[in-house]
């Protein structure tokens, strides 16, 4: 287990997803002084060298202000933060996060997956997004008897790319991880 190095865009994207899971909650409402406290003292913590350029500090300042503007008054509905799970699929150990799990409706939930970077998948794409997949795998899990939405929310476009995930699209996600796992037991 060799330690990973980020680079500073993956660092600035857990700065960034830190201040959001400090300061969304189902109890209080955002507040823009908090927010943007919490993005500095983040900045010191994981970037005590400042290594990020500028111009990535400040596209996490506008990522945070722009959340701001659109839920400034918003109660979110949060049942989890950084929900952390493990399966066993197959002879696999499947194991992660996720970033944020809300009450969606009166019988679903919301799987709602932060992206700082630029790139972002299609529409088309999401509902056989491995990630999402997983994701939806972990929640249906944890909620059997609930609907499970998962998206993945572009914070510097503020697009939220998501899917309905039938009982037919946890068994394609289920099947093409089992698919991904025996690909990389036979690379090895």
């Amino acid at each position: 287990k060799e330690p990973r190095l980020f680079g500073e865009a993956a660092v600035l994207g857990n700065i960034v997803h830190s201040v959001l899971e400090d300061n969304v909650s189902a109890t209080d409402i955002l507040d823009f002084a908090k927010l943007q406290e919490a993005y500095t003292n983040e900045i010191t913590t994981q970037d005590p060298d400042s290594k990020i350029k500028p111009e990535l500090i400040n596209a996490g300042k506008e990522i945070l202000d722009e959340f701001f503007d659109q839920y400034a008054e918003t109660k979110f509905d949060v049942l989890h933060k950084e929900y952390g799970f493990k399966f066993v699929l197959g002879s696999y150990l499947i194991s992660g996060y996720i970033d944020r799990i809300d009450s969606w409706g009166e019988d679903g939930v919301k799987i709602i997956d932060y992206k700082t970077g630029k790139w972002e998948v299609s529409q088309k794409s999401i509902k056989d997004n491995l990630q999402l997949g997983i994701y939806a795998l972990a929640a249906k899990l944890a909620y059997p008897d609930k609907q499970i939405y998962a998206e993945l929310y572009y914070l510097r476009s503020g697009k939220r790319k998501g899917h309905l995930f039938t009982d037919e699209d946890i068994q394609d996600a289920y099947d093409n991880l089992i698919e991904q796992g025996n690909k990389i037991r036979n690379d090895i």
